[in-house]
């Protein structure tokens, strides 16, 4: 926000700087960002009265001018068309240097005499302006500097709000916080309205149909005003707070929202259809063409005033075209309100409309300031467009507002500040603030004004003495207080011992955001009748891809993959470890679930090639040893069953399962969603829940000495049933071998000829040994021929010969 220092002079005495104000604003907590001076970088440039116009005698454009600058009367050549008799004017004398340190030298134009220059904007640096001289009001002095006429000898400081200080989002409030670092007394605006006899009853009414939207809303009625330009000094405040001129009414409701805060609205009173106003929320539909022109449609949850007939006002953020002050106005109705600043955020951003009132609105306003700021811009239109003013005001305010108490205990500003601060310096800090104060037995009682809503508990009492003190002036310490040593839970030191064995594998980790959308979880797949398509919904997402909380990880680790690719990144191994939220029930109406998973995709080569060694193309072979080292490094037993999953390839997905409960899948991307994705090749995917994982988990070894006696190993080829798992015949190959049988690897599968239809061949070396001798032959083919039995009777499965 942009604040005139001249302007704060008028409602507040100080003797700071400009920026010594802005330095003692940024340590009270009002931070200034800079200081930037209005003066133009101009000298000798005085105001002037042009007191006669006279034809150049040797050119038809040029015209030789007499000017009076207080004192004395110089002739000056001017080409500018529009320069006439009796105009006060910005007069360059000779020796002035303008803009570009261009100095004025007597000169002779086409043979006649120049004393000096009558500037334009443009050459005085103060616009773009060039088509014709400046022209001053009727009223300038002659012979002051044209920054002492135009008000320019100021400074404006731009100001960053706190959005919980509403309050200071005017010069008043800015001014109130300087009051109170100067210790000098406020000065508001007190407004002295003549009214006419007539009522303003008799000429409009206004009706509330919406007042949880619109707690309070004042009009007032003012009559046979004449619309013009707005006088010097109010175009000057205007332009120093980066607002554009445009007529003494519009100026007049621009400069009281500047000056306190509250923003106003004037309609053409005969353009509003039965002369009423009705604030309500727009119909379904409605549409309204705003100031700036464009049409807007509304929605009905957004609020609008509108009149008898339709809207006017889209409710805090801009004003329609078809009741617009023009030249042609003669009456005006001026409202003054006060609406839900959550309601007007909703409405500004769904519009894409933002305001300087619209700004205001969002962050909560004071119901209490309407009647001043109405009267206030009642009382200025008066002055500067002879308006007159109807008797009363439409006042609809069904809820007042009233100032509340808060209880400071004084030892609690020792308490939380770390120094001691006398209770009259307190009570003196708080009353600079326009706070109310009464002092009883070591207790402050605190009246706080409905203009300081950010004022709620005693912490918030304690923080203004700070401010006001001067936090620069508090010692710093260590807190006193004894602290809790921190440490991480049981969850952390899993997370973190199965993150280094995915690490120690070659996978990099990726962090995505915890926020989702309909459209990811469509691109992997997720049928809409699926659990995992019921996400939390967020109330203000930051945009439509962030609108709701994630049930999955791997449509945003995907996302990832997809984001390394177009970056010519072809060997992707990602992880991640993260939260997933799960509602049990959709509104929510209890706390959601959230659960930490692993995920996992890869594409391209593994390992990736290195020296003398290539990698081969990733399969779900390669996913599922990956995930047999982490159950292995984490003491967990994980066994794997074929199954179907939405996203995946059917026959080549698996249900992940940990002591006989399911915790995840994981398989191959299904070739539809690998071209989602543009992926080119084949991409693995797994995601598997860790809470499970973590209960099972053993990281107790247990160690046995190193065998004495030496190992025998066997192979075996076998005809397999093609329904028939290799774990199947692999359990029943361990569960036959009486402790002599250590190991079974298979090694090779065949299909083709010699093997009959609807089986293939699987071919498996077994490792036998003893503890406590060494093996006889007659010992291992005694096994040989227990597991052939079993397999052929359990499985059906014969050994090849």
């Amino acid at each position: 926000m942009l604040v005139s220092y001249n302007w704060l002079k008028e409602y507040v005495d100080f003797d700071l700087s400009p920026q010594e104000l802005a330095d003692g604003l940024t340590m009270s907590g009002s931070e200034v960002d800079g200081v930037e001076s209005l003066a133009p970088s101009v000298t000798g440039v005085i105001t002037a009265k042009v007191q006669a116009v006279s034809p150049h005698p040797n050119a038809d454009k040029l015209r030789v001018c007499e000017v009076f600058d207080g004192k004395d009367t110089v002739s000056v050549v001017c080409g500018a068309p529009n320069v006439a008799a009796g105009q006060i004017v910005p007069f360059a004398t000779i020796g002035a240097v303008l803009p570009g340190s261009f100095k004025i030298k007597k000169a002779k134009l086409r043979g006649v005499e120049s004393n000096g220059m009558i500037c334009s904007e443009r050459e005085l640096g103060l616009s773009d302006e060039h088509k014709g001289i400046m022209v001053l009001p009727e009223a300038t002095p002659l012979g002051v500097t044209i920054a002492d006429a135009l008000g320019l000898d100021d400074s404006v400081l731009e100001l960053e709000i706190y959005p919980n200080r509403p309050d200071n989002l005017s010069v008043v409030g800015i001014a109130r916080e300087v009051a109170a670092i100067a210790d000098s007394p406020l000065r508001i605006p007190q407004p002295q309205i003549m009214e006419t006899s007539i009522s303003v009853d008799s000429l409009t009414s206004v009706t509330v149909e919406a007042d949880d939207l619109c707690p309070r809303y004042s009009c007032r009625v003012i009559q046979n005003v004449k619309v013009g330009e707005s006088p010097l000094w109010l175009q000057q405040r205007l332009l120093a707070a980066g607002m554009r001129p445009i007529n003494n009414i519009v100026d007049v409701t621009n400069f009281v929202m500047l000056e306190l805060g509250q923003p106003l609205h004037a309609f053409d009173y005969d353009l509003l259809a039965e002369n009423r106003i009705v604030v309500r929320r727009a119909h379904p539909g409605e549409t309204i063409v705003t100031l700036d022109g464009e049409h807007r449609t509304l929605t009905d949850d957004m609020l609008v005033i509108a009149d008898g007939a339709k809207p006017q006002v889209i409710a805090g953020v801009m004003g329609a075209q078809t009741s617009e002050v023009s030249e042609a106005t003669v009456n005006i109705l001026l409202e003054a309100a006060n609406f839900h600043g959550p309601n007007i955020r909703r409405t500004s951003r769904a519009l894409g409309l933002r305001s300087e009132a619209s700004h205001r609105f969002e962050k909560g306003l004071d119901p209490n300031a309407t009647l001043l700021a109405l009267n206030r811009a009642a009382d200025l239109i008066a002055q500067l467009a002879g308006g007159q003013v109807a008797a009363g005001i439409v006042d609809v305010y069904s809820e007042p507002v009233e100032p509340w108490q808060i209880e400071l205990r004084l030892d609690q500003v020792s308490r939380l500040l770390g120094v001691t601060i006398s209770a009259e310096e307190c009570v003196k800090y708080l009353s600079r603030l326009q706070l109310g104060t009464k002092l009883c037995d070591g207790t402050i009682t605190v009246t706080v004004p409905t203009f300081r809503s950010d004022l709620e508990r005693e912490a918030d009492l304690v923080e203004e003495i700070g401010r006001l003190y001067g936090f620069d002036k508090i010692p710093a310490t260590l807190p006193a207080a004894a602290g809790t040593p921190g440490g991480k839970e049981p969850a952390m030191f899993f997370r973190d011992a199965l993150r280094d064995v995915l690490i120690g594998f070659g996978l990099n980790e990726a962090m995505t955001y915890t926020f989702t959308s309909e459209k990811s979880l469509a691109r992997f797949g997720v049928p809409e009748t699926h659990g995992a398509s019921s996400m939390i919904k967020i109330q203000n997402p930051l945009n439509e891809e962030w609108s709701g909380m994630r049930t999955m990880v791997l449509p945003q680790l995907l996302e990832s993959v997809e984001r390394n690719l177009t970056r010519q990144q072809e060997d992707v191994h990602l992880f991640e470890l993260g939260p997933v939220y799960r509602a049990k029930k959709l509104p929510l109406s209890e706390q959601p679930e959230d659960e930490w998973v692993l995920a996992v995709a890869m594409t391209g080569t593994w390992p990736k090639g290195q020296w003398g060694r290539t990698g081969q193309a990733v399969d779900v072979f390669d996913l599922k040893g990956i995930l047999e080292g982490v159950a292995a490094a984490l003491g967990i037993e994980l066994s794997f069953e074929q199954s179907e999953h939405f996203g995946l390839h059917p026959g080549r997905t698996a249900a992940v399962y940990c002591q006989g409960e399911v915790v995840g899948v994981m398989g191959e991307l299904h070739p539809t969603q690998a071209e989602e994705y543009s992926i080119p090749g084949r991409a693995v995917v797994a995601e598997i829940n860790l809470a499970p994982l973590q209960a099972a988990m053993n990281l107790v070894r247990r160690v046995k000495s190193l065998p004495r006696y030496p190992a025998v190993s066997r192979d075996i080829a076998l005809l397999v049933p093609y329904e028939v798992k290799a774990e199947a015949i692999e359990k029943l190959m361990l569960s036959s071998g009486e402790g002599l049988l250590q190991s079974i690897e298979l090694f090779d599968v065949y299909q083709g000829e010699q093997i009959p239809e609807n089986f293939r061949s699987l071919a498996f070396t077994m490792v036998f040994q003893a503890a406590d001798r060494t093996l006889r032959d007659d010992e291992i083919l005694e096994i040989l021929d227990r597991i052939q039995t079993r397999l052929d009777s359990e499985l059906a499965v014969q050994v090849r010969r």
